[in-house]
């Protein structure tokens, strides 16, 4: 951002304390906290004395999850540990830190809480930058181009798009700033009306990003539901804690239909101001979604609660009192082709190596083009089998975002006792572009 020198403000501000991108601040640290106690004081049958067998703590690779997995932690076992409990060791008691055990997966394994790293047909999707297109063509838009004008004037020089939008990103780096926080300067920038529209044009990335315009996005979340499940039909009774990412949460989120507006968001959406998916309040930081198993006489099957940044939410397909195991299983074979992760990523199976004939090869791709699936076999094939002698022609239909352009915003045809479960809890995305206001941790 290039700044005039009769910017009386900016020549007084100093420089605050930031954190490197893979750590969680304080203010993070202290958020998770507070919310293992708010979940402790209300339903504290939930959470058992701490063993090794009690809980099950998952995190992915990322420091700031783990921080942020240890910050729950302390709020959910604050007083019940040894350390700096006693000096002397025969005599320890619990009434300090309890230091808990945790799995960690690696990136490109862990298909339940980094699965965007695990989905080729996901990851060629991100490579188009289609999910960028709709914040740009709202960016061009009259009135966020009011929106600079009203920068340039705060600023008192002519601002730019990257100027503004590097402001914005400034005035959210200084709100995670122990210092800047609550006071920063370059909040004062911006009017309500330019904060909104920043963040729909933000949102619309997400959106596009981890929601509802690219079917594979919520997909590839099932195997995750899956998990969850199979938690929810043991016989245990213990938490099952989970820590990642937004881009965990968001697709869980839209596979089960949460937040829907019932028709895609585009640049042409009048009404974005009251939109259902408001990214950056249902994923920010600290976001979190958990599944709170209950059995009470008069159901024949158990209800499962869920809940969304500690409120309940209905989920579309479920009454009102719940969910039931077998309504998240027909999410899953309704909304998730089964959860048949390789053909919803478009992932090789091990039958299909070299000793497979030319002829069942062709077969598969006559079947991929019949269903209307360019999944990976049909690209795998086609590299091998060039149609016609001729060079090999370029798909890249199933990675368009739906979006019918005949209307304001369209929704294409989409393809036909208490346990805690599980706690999301989200801390900033890293998935190949860095954002100033979501993160999540499941």
């Amino acid at each position: 951002v290039t700044l005039k020198e009769n910017m009386q403000w900016y020549n007084s501000w100093e420089r605050g304390t930031y954190y490197k991108d893979y750590e969680l601040v304080v203010e993070g640290m202290m958020e998770h906290y507070t919310i293992a106690l708010r979940y402790k004081e209300r339903s504290p049958d939930l959470f058992p004395v701490y063993s090794i067998s009690n809980y099950s703590l998952q995190a992915t690779t990322k420091m700031r999850t783990i921080q942020s997995a240890l910050s729950f932690m302390d709020g959910i076992l604050k007083g019940t540990g040894p350390l700096e409990s006693s000096p002397d060791r025969m005599d320890i008691v619990l009434n300090g830190y309890m230091p808990p055990g945790m799995v960690i997966s690696k990136n490109d394994e862990d298909r339940l809480l980094r699965f965007v790293d695990c989905c080729p047909k996901y990851e060629q999707y991100i490579a188009t930058l289609k999910w960028k297109e709709e914040a740009a063509k709202f960016d061009a838009l009259p009135d966020f181009q009011a929106v600079i004008k009203s920068v340039s004037s705060a600023m008192n020089y002519q601002a730019t798009l990257n100027d503004s939008k590097s402001l914005y990103y400034l005035c959210a780096a200084e709100n995670m700033s122990p210092t800047q926080s609550k006071h920063s300067q370059f909040c004062n920038v911006f009017d309500q009306d330019a904060l909104s529209q920043l963040d729909f044009s933000k949102d619309l990335e997400k959106y596009y990003k981890y929601s509802y315009p690219f079917p594979t996005t919520y997909k590839m979340s099932c195997e995750l539901l899956n998990d969850i499940i199979r938690e929810l039909e043991s016989s245990k009774t213990t938490p099952v804690l989970k820590f990642a990412h937004e881009e965990t949460v968001l697709p869980l989120i839209s596979l089960l239909g949460l937040f829907d507006d019932g028709k895609i968001l585009t640049h042409k959406t009048k009404n974005w101001l009251n939109r259902a998916m408001k990214v950056s309040r249902i994923v920010p930081f600290a976001g979190n979604i958990a599944f709170i198993k209950q059995s009470c006489p008069a159901d024949t099957e158990p209800r499962i609660q869920i809940i969304v940044n500690e409120k309940e939410v209905i989920v579309p397909t479920c009454s009102s009192r719940g969910c039931t195991v077998s309504d998240l299983k027909r999410i899953i074979e309704t909304r998730a082709e089964g959860c048949n992760y390789n053909l919803i990523c478009g992932i090789l199976p091990d039958e299909w190596s070299d000793k497979h004939s030319v002829q069942q090869i062709i077969i598969a791709v006559l079947l991929t083009l019949s269903l209307c699936q360019a999944t990976y076999i049909f690209f795998h094939c086609i590299k091998r089998c060039p149609l016609n002698g001729g060079e090999e022609p370029e798909d890249n239909s199933d990675l368009q975002p739906l979006i019918d352009e005949d209307s304001d915003q369209g929704y294409a045809d989409e393809e036909p006792n208490k346990r805690l479960i599980t706690t999301a809890l989200t801390e900033p995305s890293d998935h190949k572009s860095a954002s100033p206001s979501n993160e999540v941790i499941s």
